[in-house]
């Protein structure tokens, strides 16, 4: 899977931007998926009083919300992007944000003035509005072509060239193997109640609880490899 993020201040176009990038990645034949970071205090995709946001406030860590055509799953924490891209199964994924992250990056900018705020040693392109009319032979509103050695160019109109820089600077990042290829990790959940209370277990106590019950179980003589193992235990 390779990854880039698409980076700038406020109001400086990386939707813009994304949205030609992802359309000249699908053009291409590529499955893409993408990661939009939101900055704004208090902000929430679930909405106050609706019936997930109860589930939420009730206590429950994730809430998924499903109808007949979207599926959205909400937790209750920030989750870092390696652990974001380890859930999509795309040849691509294009994050709008993620400034200061390891990715390979296009800065998008207002003014020359704001593309130092975000330009890294990740940066492949400058587009965004300091980029207008910029591209392979045309000067950019700003009268800049390049920006420390980097190409500045308007992703509006030379999109397939700012694509081209992509698939040669992308960063790749390993998909988790499918059931039977190589390197393929059984993954578990884990459910525990107690007098028909559920006991809140994270992934990794989820993990652990899971592996250690599998293992006595396939101890047993005769025992099968199934995929789900029920155990009960009852007090007298």
């Amino acid at each position: 899977m390779r990854v880039i993020a698409v980076s700038g201040l406020h109001r400086s176009g990386k939707t813009t931007v994304v949205e030609h990038v992802v359309a000249e990645l699908v053009r291409r034949g590529y499955a893409v998926g993408t990661v939009k970071s939101i900055h704004k205090e208090g902000f929430s995709i679930d909405r106050l009083g609706s019936n997930t946001h109860r589930h939420r406030m009730a206590g429950a860590s994730m809430v998924t919300a499903v109808s007949d055509g979207e599926t959205a799953v909400m937790m209750t924490r920030r989750a870092s992007y390696q652990e974001i891209l380890s859930w999509y199964d795309t040849d691509w994924v294009v994050i709008e944000g993620a400034r200061g992250e390891p990715y390979a990056r296009i800065v998008c900018a207002r003014t020359v003035d704001d593309i130092d705020e975000c330009f890294d040693v990740h940066t492949f392109a400058v587009c965004g509005p300091v980029a207008d009319g910029a591209g392979a032979d045309g000067a950019a509103g700003g009268g800049i072509t390049r920006w420390r050695g980097v190409p500045v160019l308007d992703a509006r109109v030379h999109y397939r060239e700012v694509v081209d820089l992509a698939e040669e600077k992308a960063t790749s990042v390993s998909k988790p193997a499918a059931a039977g290829q190589a390197g393929y990790e059984e993954r578990y959940e884990t459910l525990i109640t107690v007098d028909g209370v559920e006991l809140p277990l994270n992934p990794f106590i989820q993990e652990f609880v899971a592996r250690t019950v599998k293992a006595m179980v396939m101890s047993l003589k005769d025992a099968p490899d199934g995929d789900e193992i029920r155990v009960e235990i009852r007090r007298f």
